[in-house]
């Protein structure tokens, strides 16, 4: 395996389509699809690395971001935002909770994969 990926997006169906095409590239992969059990699942499952949404329901993905920085377990793990909401303060917002980086939806998978292998280090 190439690395650990939890996936935290609200819509079933692109957590599904996400792990199918991220476990052929050889990545383990969670899903999580409930907003309030997100930083539950990733300290859990100890991932390489997080791909979240922000716009859900319950927690939004800036506040899941927070209590995974202020987690010792957590704060050094690196995270994708994904999200629809890419004006620049959403990107700023990203950046000062440490984002690793950020992908707008819709995105092609090859352009997701490219960020994840550049964060990886892996081909």
């Amino acid at each position: 395996m190439k690395g650990k990926v939890v996936i935290v997006d609200d819509n079933q169906a692109i957590v599904e389509m996400l792990q199918r095409k991220l476990e052929k590239e050889e990545y383990e992969v969670v899903g999580c699809v409930e907003s309030v059990k997100a930083v539950e699942t990733c300290l859990r499952a100890k991932p390489d690395l997080i791909i979240l949404d922000i716009l859900m329901p319950g927690k939004n993905g800036w506040e899941i971001m927070k209590e995974l920085k202020d987690d010792p377990k957590t704060e050094a793990t690196p995270v994708i935002i994904s999200t629809v909401k890419n004006r620049p303060e959403d990107m700023e917002q990203g950046k000062d909770l440490q984002a690793a980086d950020y992908i707008a939806k819709p995105y092609v998978f090859s352009d997701l994969l490219e960020k994840i292998q550049g964060i990886l280090g892996t081909e």
